[in-house]
């Protein structure tokens, strides 16, 4: 029983003594002849040439001059869609579905729901859906969380 506990103790000074070297290694600290010297960021500043503008050019300038930020827009992103999850009711048969923003996710009656009431063309597979019938898929599935016809 005491040569149990005995290696238990030896393993745990070995965890102790190792995870305090790993952590000392880790740090950004440096012991230099026993002192502790600490990293310190360089910084760097670059100074813009300084130009002289007449006070003629000065009260000219406006803020047209100024350059605007220009802003990245993408000629195929989807217009703002919605993508909360809602309660729908089937008025056939009266059954209650969550539906959020995946056609994947979306019960079969709700996928016929979308090409009865004109929304979609048909019925989309899973490989069928590239990037242009998603945007158009979830045009649709907007439209269709919105009816009241629909609504619970």
């Amino acid at each position: 029983m005491i040569e149990i506990l005995l290696i238990l103790v030896v393993i745990y000074v070995g965890y102790v003594i190792y995870s305090d070297s790993a952590s000392a290694e880790k740090s950004n600290n440096e012991k230099v002849d026993g002192e502790v010297s600490f990293k310190s960021p360089v910084t760097v500043t670059v100074s813009a040439p300084v130009t002289q503008q007449s006070s003629a050019e000065n009260t000219k300038s406006t803020k047209a001059d100024k350059p605007k930020p220009k802003t990245k827009t993408n000629k195929l992103a989807a217009p703002k869609i919605e993508l909360r999850t809602v309660m729908m009711k089937n008025p056939a048969t009266g059954e209650e579905a969550k539906v959020a923003g995946s056609y994947r996710m979306v019960k079969r009656w709700i996928k016929e729901a979308l090409v009865e009431e004109g929304l979609l063309e048909k019925i989309y597979k899973n490989n069928e859906l590239d990037d242009a019938a998603k945007v158009v898929v979830a045009e649709a599935l907007s439209i269709i969380k919105a009816m009241d016809k629909y609504k619970v």
